[in-house]
């Protein structure tokens, strides 16, 4: 059984974004991130790339061809669709008590722009740290499913 820190699982859970994806290395025990592009410049790298590379580059390439060439031994964390901070904030609406300010957070979430009205509108209501609580325990709970799911132990 592989081991993980919790809090390398957490952030990668907090990086999820449409640019990217983190994994698992079932053998090093590490998290890497790895974004479009770079996996872009992985899959047309020839040895003339070294030259016109920064150090740090030819690093994140190196592990993105690694990824595609030991896929096996890799483990994709959850992406942002799995995530679904959408719903995490419907979910939170409905576990507030005052129903008021509940319909105006639901109500945030409608249209266009609707994550940065519904943050505007926790800070206006003052549920702002029962949000990042909530937000929290539902990144916790994502996060012990992933490790159950595959296999790995939690390295505090």
């Amino acid at each position: 059984m592989g081991k993980v820190k919790m809090e390398d699982v957490l952030q990668a859970i907090e990086l999820a974004d449409d640019g990217g994806n983190c994994y698992y290395n079932k053998i090093t025990g590490k998290i890497i991130y790895i974004d479009d592009e770079t996996r872009r410049m992985a899959e047309n790298y020839d040895e003339d790339d070294v030259e016109r590379l920064l150090e740090w580059q030819l690093d994140d390439v190196k592990a993105a061809i690694d990824v595609e060439e030991n896929w096996d031994n890799y483990i994709s964390l959850p992406s942002k669709f799995d995530i679904n901070e959408y719903d995490i904030m419907v979910q939170f609406c409905y576990s507030l008590d005052n129903d008021k300010i509940s319909n105006k957070l639901l109500n945030a979430l409608n249209g266009k722009g609707a994550f940065r009205r519904f943050k505007d509108a926790v800070i206006r209501f003052n549920v702002e740290k029962e949000w990042y609580k909530f937000k929290d325990d539902e990144f916790n709970k994502i996060a012990l499913d992933w490790c159950s799911d595959n296999g790995l132990e939690i390295n505090r």
